[in-house]
């Protein structure tokens, strides 16, 4: 058997302990810090989804609102010509109004189409641009599909207008 001195047996267990060390800081410590950073970037990797995914929602949500907005718009049972009447008389021009005429339904599955001319004669512009503005704000889905403008015999700054209204209600 070898007989080692003290000086070599303290380098054997500094040796024994520096080996020790490394293997537990290659072995323990390094997998530890590896999987700690991985978790971190899937954490990141895993908020950057979820923000996507919030938008997404986001963007869902206010379509949803959207198409029930729609939907309540088209359960309006107020009358496209009725709405007309309302307007003009709000803004005073019901006195101008030559005719409203409706014309006869579409009907295509569960929706209606309706349509309706109005023709106005000797109004100024200022209020018929603020008579177009509340139909198409009125709370029910109208759509402007015609409108022809002549300036009138009847004053220098008025018009005559036709204008022809779409809308879609449920059957």
């Amino acid at each position: 058997m070898i007989e080692l001195t003290k000086r070599e047996k303290r380098l054997a267990i500094i040796l024994a302990i520096l080996l020790g060390l490394v293997f537990i800081f290659f072995m323990i410590i390094t997998p530890l810090v590896d999987w700690r950073e991985q978790r971190k970037k899937e954490n990141e990797s895993n908020v950057t989804k979820l923000n996507t995914l919030e938008k997404i929602y986001e963007q869902y949500r206010e379509t949803r609102e959207k198409t029930s907005q729609y939907n309540e718009q088209l359960k309006n049972t107020k009358g496209l010509t009725s709405i007309i009447e309302e307007n003009a008389q709000s803004l005073d021009i019901i006195k101008n109004k030559v005719y409203t005429r409706d014309r006869p339904t579409i009907v295509q599955g569960k929706y209606k189409k309706i349509s309706a001319d109005v023709k106005f004669e000797g109004v100024d512009i200022i209020s018929l641009l603020n008579f177009i503005y509340r139909m198409e704000n009125s709370g029910i889905l109208v759509q402007i599909s015609y409108l022809r403008l002549n300036q009138a015999i009847k004053g220098r700054n008025t018009y005559d207008a036709t204008i022809t209204f779409n809308s879609l209600t449920y059957q």
